[in-house]
């Protein structure tokens, strides 16, 4: 419920930008979110949801990846230098697309290609003097330096959330949307792993319209 209500609030804060979707259809993990903000690019429209280093942290800010401080002094530094920070949200944008590639893979049954692997590796190596190991109700956590003041800085939850989830059992839930044309990934949560749809009101009920007329097709 606590999860649920996270996403909810995301979305509201979010909602308006093209990359509110993520949260108001969540797939279970902020890795998963973010691969999820590269739908509108790997569709037929080619819209990148997160164009700009400012939308990036913006997500992160509504994602609840950066404290409101963090996100602040990340959009001075971008403004200070500009490039540095076209060069980090072109890092961002490889580093989902790989991780993308990776978990597509993996739901596909297919080995992942090496140098995908590899920039993951690359990236969680880069951010890690970001890391930091906290106490939480449940035990303990990485979390992110709350003084980190780098651009590289912003990539490390993504990072971190993604090495999470590859290395952990619950990536045997991991699901691609039924829809060949939808690239949503999420965490099938369900107790006999039967979700099927990033969400059944959209391609769910789409896929129910086109199996119903290719019967009637059949029937004529």
């Amino acid at each position: 419920m606590r999860e649920r209500n996270a996403m909810q609030a995301a979305y509201a804060r979010a909602k308006g930008e093209r990359y509110a979707e993520t949260f108001r259809c969540p797939g279970g993990a902020l890795c998963l979110d973010f691969c999820n903000s590269g739908q509108g690019i790997r569709g037929s429209r080619q819209e990148e949801w997160i164009p700009t280093f400012a939308d990036l942290v913006d997500w992160l800010e509504a994602a609840e990846a950066l404290t409101k401080s963090q996100a602040l002094r990340l959009r001075a530094d971008g403004g200070e230098a500009p490039q540095a920070a076209q060069q980090l949200l072109e890092r961002a944008i490889a580093f989902r697309e790989a991780l993308a590639r990776v978990l597509l893979a993996r739901t596909e049954g297919r080995a992942p290609a090496n140098e995908d692997l590899r920039l993951i590796d690359a990236e969680y190596a880069r951010t890690a003097p970001f890391a930091r190991l906290s106490a939480t109700d449940d035990g303990f956590a990485w979390t992110l330096d709350s003084s980190a003041a780098e651009l590289d800085a912003a990539l490390r939850p993504l990072v971190e959330s993604a090495v999470s989830l590859l290395t952990s059992e619950r990536l045997a839930r991991l699901r691609r949307c039924g829809n060949s044309t939808c690239y949503w990934l999420f965490l099938d949560e369900t107790k006999n792993c039967s979700r099927r749809w990033c969400e059944m009101a959209s391609c769910g009920n789409l896929m129910k319209v086109r199996r119903h007329r290719a019967q009637q097709r059949r029937s004529v």
